[in-house]
């Protein structure tokens, strides 16, 4: 009962994270705000009136809405880098990846999650960059369970040629406080 319970939670807050977001975002006519710092390079200053707020993170990660992250330990199945969230705002990470788009490409991200805390929601975004500026994205949400590791994948087909790509871990706004540690990302293209 308890795992439907988890499960219907997980929808609903998955439908209210992307209406939420397509009404953010003018119902995607507009791109949105500039992209998190992650996607930019290191020797370009974060536009000042853009929010999210972004910092400079370990390991290329870098931090969205005054997220505190932290490096982990690096191996395969041990946590590379996690954050906490007080949930004042939106928090989390954001990496840019090293991958550009292919108009009609289909990408994968999948990275496995845990948090301190049971039934903390995330989301999960694979979003296209380009200019500086957020394009096409999707996002996945899920309810972790505790301090097991879990998996979440989110899908999405290219639509920029050439736009960048990068991935968000976010704690949405309004969430109970919570660390929560990513190991194991990877984003793959399939024709």
């Amino acid at each position: 009962m308890a795992e439907w319970l988890l499960a219907a939670v997980a929808i609903l807050l998955t439908t209210v994270v992307v209406v939420s977001q397509l009404v953010g975002h003018g119902g995607g006519a507009d791109p949105g705000p500039a992209p998190p710092a992650a996607t930019r390079p290191p020797s370009e200053a974060p536009p000042t009136a853009a929010p999210p707020v972004a910092t400079p993170a370990p390991a290329g990660w870098r931090a969205i809405g005054g997220a505190r992250v932290e490096q982990a330990a690096a191996g395969p199945g041990q946590a590379q880098a996690g954050f906490t969230a007080s949930g004042r705002a939106d928090q989390g990470m954001a990496l840019a990846t090293s991958g550009r788009c292919v108009l009609g490409r289909i990408y994968a991200a999948t990275v496995r999650l845990r948090t301190s805390r049971p039934a903390t929601l995330v989301t999960v975004t694979l979003l296209e960059m380009a200019g500086g500026r957020r394009l096409a994205s999707d996002t996945s949400g899920a309810v972790l369970a505790g301090a097991g590791w879990q998996r979440v994948e989110v899908v999405h087909e290219g639509q920029r040629p050439g736009a960048g790509l990068a991935v968000e871990v976010v704690i949405p706004r309004g969430s109970p406080p919570a660390t929560v540690q990513v190991a194991d990302l990877d984003v793959t293209g399939h024709p």
